[in-house]
This record gives C-alpha cells, structure tokens and sequence, in this order.
C-alpha cells in the first residue's frame, strides 16, 4: 500500500438498524479507497445488526456491540480507537457513493491548509429511492466565520476531518443526542478550522425514513440546534472571535433562533400538537416576522406535496 495515501477511519454508531446496516457496511468496504480502517459501534442491538456486523468481521478494523451512552458515545468511542489522520462517521443507515473517498482524500491532499471535507447528499426514502429535496443552504453556502451562526450548514455524512483538529478542539459532546455534530462544527469554526465544500456529485445518500431522528423527531432536534444558539450568545467575546460587530451578531442569531423556533413549529404540526406548534410559530414570527417569507419553505411545501401526489 502506497505510502502517500492518508489512513482514512471510518465509524458506524448503529442501534438496531439490522433493515439498513448491511447497505451501510458495503457503501464502505465496496469503495475504491485501499487505505479504510472501518470500526462499527453497536449499541446493544436487538435485532438481527449483531449478525450481520460478524459477516463482515474479517474486514473491520474493530466492531463491538454493548450498551453504550448514545449516539455522540458510540462516535467518541471509535474516534479514541481510530489511528487514521482522517476521521469521519457514516449513521447505519446512510451509504457512501462509489468513489465518495477518495474524492475525499483527494480534496485534502490538494489542499493541506484544510481541516475538515465534507460534500454534498441525496436525500433517499425508506426504501432507497432518491427523492426531490429542495436547495437548502447546506447545498450552496459554505461554513465560515462569517457564516457559523445560521442552521447547520455541513452534511454530516460527507463530511471528514483531520487529526489534528481534533486533537486540538475534542471529540463530541455526549451531552447532545440530536445536534452533537452541529455542535462539532462551531466549535472547530471557532477554533479556526478552515472548511472546505465538494460541490455535486453527492458523496452520500441520506436516508429519511419514519423512524430516523431527522423525521420523527424534528421537535426535539430543533429544541436543541436552539440551545446551541443560546449558548453562543452568552459568549460575551463572540463578536470578537467571529470577526462581526456585537449588533450583527445579534442580528443573526435572531436569525438563525426564528429558524429553529420555525422548525419546532414544523414537528409539533406533523406531531399532532396544534397548540404547541401555534406557540413556536408566534415566536419564531416575534423574532423574525417576514421568516414564512423565505423562498425555502414555498420550496418545502411544494416538495411536500410532490412527495404525497408521487406513487
């Protein structure tokens, strides 16, 4: 194996996903990249995961299977086992596109002033079928200093960083069970990471099924992208970090707060709850009245729909 190409380590958190798991675990070992250490962290599954993770434990690097403190855990815990200069994790239910790594590896290589890669993804339903997303600000705007206070703006999935921002920020925050990597990325922007978009092709396909946490549970998702916000504004230095005056940075986290207060509103209605949803949607309108406005959520009720007239 050559010896100019970087050990990429790879970490699959998975908690009885056995429908999705073996889909996952060949996106990975089926890439065209010769130098992967692949690592599956099992919750404790009950399923048939444990199974169909020994199939494959001749070609994984480490694979346990226990009860462990969550998702940001089982991450951490391959992070601390990993020995790649390049890290990332993949959930056990998304699956890399052929080529994805080394596109990757490639990105970096070309420029080694870059700490963290990450690139785009399709949007794919239950069953694997690609479905129509609209642009969202992830797809077009790159994370920044500039950019930091807004929605999460990298795709997790796509995304890999070097060593050595790690070494220097940290691994994730445990304390976090929805948005663990958003807060990742904050805090690597202000330690001065510098980020770096593939544009198309995707590298991923992202699964959006009724049970996964980015549909079934977009209330408390965005409850806690909110805290996040919050934080970030107690930090009397922000302004300074960021590079912004102290009135821009509250300008954008009003922002960015009516976004996630729009998208609370968003999981109580498809949750049923009316009243709890009329409540985040009057707050988000109280910190940002012309929100509804934005050309984005035309485009999502339009998808919506295409989505329940589609066979």
């Amino acid at each position: 194996m050559s010896d100019n190409l970087p050990l990429v380590s790879i970490i699959t958190p998975s908690y009885n996903q056995g429908e999705f798991l073996e889909a996952t675990i060949l996106s990975v070992l089926n890439q065209d990249y010769p130098n992967i250490e692949y690592m599956i962290m099992d919750g404790g599954s009950t399923d048939n995961s444990v199974e169909i993770i020994k199939k494959y434990a001749d070609r994984l690097a480490h694979w346990e299977s226990g009860r462990d403190g969550g998702q940001a855990n089982a991450v951490n815990k391959g992070l601390q086992r990993a020995t790649g200069s390049l890290l990332g994790w993949i959930n056990s239910d998304d699956v890399y596109l052929p080529g994805a790594i080394s596109r990757i590896v490639q990105t970096f290589q070309a420029a080694p002033e870059i700490d963290v890669v990450y690139g785009q993804v399709n949007r794919m339903d239950y069953t694997g079928k690609v479905v129509p997303t609209p642009v969202l600000p992830k797809d077009t705007i790159d994370i920044s200093k500039a950019t930091v206070i807004n929605e999460n703006l990298v795709n997790q999935p796509g995304s890999f960083w070097r060593r050595a921002i790690m070494e220097k920020v940290g691994l994730l925050n445990e304390s976090l069970h929805y948005a663990m990597d958003h807060d990742y990325w904050i805090r690597l922007t202000l330690a001065g990471a510098q980020f770096k978009r593939i544009p198309d092709p995707p590298l991923v396909n992202f699964r959006l099924s009724a049970h996964s946490k980015t549909v079934s549970q977009q209330h408390k998702m965005a409850l806690e992208h909110l805290k996040l916000m919050n934080q970030l504004a107690q930090d009397r230095e922000l302004p300074q970090k960021l590079g912004l005056s102290a009135g821009e940075v509250r300008q954008r986290l009003r922002r960015a707060k009516a976004l996630y207060h729009l998208y609370a509103f968003y999981g109580n209605v498809k949750a049923g709850r009316r009243l709890h949803a009329l409540r985040w949607l009057s707050g988000a309108l109280a910190l940002r009245p012309t929100i509804l406005l934005d050309r984005r959520w035309r485009q999502l009720l339009q998808t919506r729909r295409q989505r329940t007239t589609t066979p």
